[in-house]
């Protein structure tokens, strides 16, 4: 084989393997602790608003308040380090989940659901997009859940307290903030 045959093979070598990723992060996320709020859509339909509530468009989510991480560095290998320019890739993975959400009225919401009273089956889940869907939310898991009231309350005064757990680490009870609504 002539020596350019050999540069070109060599060369072309170099270049695929210089098409193999940099470095590789992966980010392992633990939630450590929750936080609950009481919110509203506006009238663009974005959520979560708290400046003014309105008594059809109604919600409560449930994310994480503390996290704690760690890193996973992997070396890439390649001939031509600088053939691309290319940023490192992070990927995140949580390692655990809240869950087993159960959502009670401390005031009365409606005559089906005096103070107390657990009203989980009047709320839909909400998805990142706005759409909802009906489900057991007692059930579901996550790292931020958010869910919708599927109907609107028929008194003024509105807070809830939140109970659930974070796997591997314990349970939790939570209130949001007493909301009272303008009287219609």
């Amino acid at each position: 084989m002539t020596k350019p045959v050999k540069i070109a093979i060599l060369l072309t070598l170099a270049l695929l393997f210089a098409g193999c990723p940099g470095n590789l992060t992966t980010r392992y996320r633990t939630i450590q602790s929750a936080s609950v709020l009481l919110f509203s859509f506006d009238e663009n339909g974005v959520f979560p608003h708290t400046e003014s509530f309105h008594r059809a468009e109604l919600g409560v989510g449930v994310w994480p308040d503390s996290l704690s991480d760690s890193y996973e560095l992997a070396q890439g290998f390649s001939l031509v380090r600088s053939a691309y320019a290319t940023e490192p890739s992070t990927t995140i993975i949580y390692t655990n989940d809240i869950d087993s959400i159960h959502v009670y009225t401390l005031y009365e919401y409606d005559k089906l659901h005096p103070a107390g009273s657990l009203v989980n089956d009047i709320l839909r889940r909400l998805d990142d997009m706005g759409n909802t869907e009906e489900m057991d939310i007692s059930l579901l898991s996550g790292e931020a859940l958010y869910f919708k009231f599927g109907q609107p309350p028929l008194n003024d005064s509105l807070q809830f307290e939140i109970a659930g757990r974070i796997t591997n680490v314990g349970s939790f009870r939570l209130r949001t903030e007493l909301v009272v609504l303008e009287s219609e």
